[in-house]
């Protein structure tokens, strides 16, 4: 009754404060989805785009500077707040920001081994959205590699 009670606190003075996080490399329309999305939770959306050194910890190296991918969030009219982010599922941060839920994509939703995620969903501090399938900068780097290979072997049979 208490979570319900401050939502709807909160909900009643536009002061819900929303965070999400990402690479936002090679900005595409599923990127957009997910915080189309997380701002329909409420008022103020905080946008944690991840720092190249822990995006290195999990994935390839960013084709886009943090600097870049912070610039591109600023610019998209119902973010209110970009910082960068250094920790994925940073409690601190989160606390520190003041942010009422934390906001993902769904994909993260049976992650029962993050102590992170676990303490989010102990006290319904986090929201999961439907992730845009069969779209990722992963997948649209491997279509520019596939085209490039196929345009020089092309060219190389000429």
């Amino acid at each position: 009754t208490y979570l319900l009670m401050h939502y709807l606190d909160i909900m009643k003075n536009n002061k819900v404060r929303i965070f999400t996080g990402g690479t936002f490399d090679l900005f595409h329309n599923g990127h957009l989805n997910i915080l189309r999305q997380a701002k329909s939770l409420g008022g103020y959306l905080i946008v944690g785009v991840s720092t190249d050194e822990l995006i290195r910890t999990y994935k390839e190296e960013p084709i886009m500077t943090l600097e870049n991918r912070m610039e591109i969030i600023s610019h998209i009219d119902f973010v209110d707040e970009v910082v960068p982010q250094y920790k994925l599922f940073d409690i601190d941060q989160f606390n520190a920001l003041k942010a009422d839920f934390f906001v993902v994509g769904d994909d993260w939703s049976d992650n029962q081994e993050n102590k992170e995620i676990l303490w989010l969903k102990e006290r319904n501090k986090i929201k999961f959205f439907p992730y845009t399938k069969g779209l990722s900068s992963t997948i649209i780097k491997k279509k520019i590699i596939d085209n490039a290979r196929s345009t020089v072997y092309a060219n190389l049979q000429k």
